[in-house]
This record gives structure tokens, sequence and C-alpha cells, in this order.
């Protein structure tokens, strides 16, 4: 399996693609808004997109999920926030984006796995962020979405977002054995071991 990266959009989401290279199929963690620029980087690394899976489903993770969809890729998406693709809870009324409504082919839960192209992804829900909020573990990788960021935490002034709740699930990745590479929806990447030692944000008031 091969990991790309890129970042895109006004919020500057981190888009994820874990790549079969054996079959040149992959798998696509929060596709963000930008359609052009995911349809262009299949097209540039030569791989066919099958999945998209969303860590949760605000706007600027999943805003082009029904063109995508439409293109034939599966969406993923935790059963809690499935329904924010089909309403405003998504945000994007909030921040004056365009959003095409969209039914996920598959809605998740915590602790399934998930074998999609022979890659195997563990589904953690971390809720906090918003409600339906997860994190996927692909081997020593930890994909957070906006629950874990490098030194800091994702925000829970949103609706169906949680303090309490945040802090409780970014208590259990700490709590998870050994070390792991954490891939944010936003920002740097960092380990799990770095945020054990410096993110002070777990223990706010």
């Amino acid at each position: 399996m091969k990991l790309y990266c890129l970042s895109s959009g006004p919020l500057k989401v981190n888009t994820y693609f874990l790549v079969n290279e054996l079959t040149k199929t992959a798998i696509v963690i929060d596709s963000a808004e930008n359609y052009k620029l995911i349809k262009n980087t299949e097209k540039n690394y030569g791989f066919t997109i099958k999945y998209v899976l969303l860590t949760h489903a605000h706007f600027d993770h999943a805003g082009n999920v029904k063109k995508l969809q439409d293109d034939g890729v599966e969406i993923y998406v935790s059963k809690l926030d499935a329904p924010k693709l089909l309403n405003d809870l998504n945000l994007s009324l909030d921040f004056g984006r365009k959003f095409d409504y969209c039914v996920a082919d598959y809605e998740f839960s915590d602790n399934e796995e998930l074998v999609l192209e022979d890659i195997k992804i563990k589904v953690i829900y971390t809720p906090g962020h918003t409600d339906g909020s997860v994190t996927f573990l692909v081997e020593d990788m930890l994909f957070t979405g906006d629950t874990l960021f490098l030194e800091s935490v994702g925000r829970t002034d949103f609706p169906t977002g949680n303090k309490e709740q945040l802090i409780e699930s970014v208590k259990g990745l700490f709590a998870l054995d050994g070390d792991y590479k954490v891939y944010p929806g936003h920002q740097e990447f960092t380990t799990l071991s770095h945020e054990r030692k410096y993110n002070a944000f777990v223990d706010y008031d």
C-alpha cells in the first residue's frame, strides 16, 4: 500500500489516498471540496478511486462526494453522521458553500473492520467535533479527521459537537498500545507519542 496526501480548499483540508499498488485502486479519506483536483490526482498517479471514507460529514471534508458517487465511487460514513450529508448540519449553509446532498452507500459502526481493496481499516468512533466523528486505524497510521491535530484538538462549538466527548475521544486514542503516525484533517502530520507528551488541550476546561 502507498499513501498520498494533498491539501485543498479554503480550509486546507487534508485528503489521503490509500493505494493498492498491485491493483492500482484507491481509497480516499476525506475527499474535501475540490473535485477537479481529486480527479487530476487520480489521473496523474494512474489509479482508480473506488471508495471515499469520511471521518465526518462537514462540507469541507465531504463537499464533492455526490460528484464522485456519480462517477461510481462508493461513499462510506458513520451511521451518526450520514444524515448530515442530507441536511444543513454539514455546515455548508453557515459558510456559504454549495453542497450537493448525497445518500451514503454504506454506514459503518464503531469498532467495525473494513477490508477494501485488500486494505484493512478499523473504525474507531471519536465523537466530539461531531457526534459521528471517527478515526481510521490503518496499519501504523491514524487518520483522525478533526478530532486530533498537532498539539491541538478539534472544535466543539458546531452543532452536535461536545467538549467532554472530544476529551474522552482523544484520551481513548492516547490509550492505544504503541505509537502511531497521526494524519489529521488539517495542518501538519504528527505522532501519537508526540501528542501524548505535548498536547495539553485534552485537559482543557
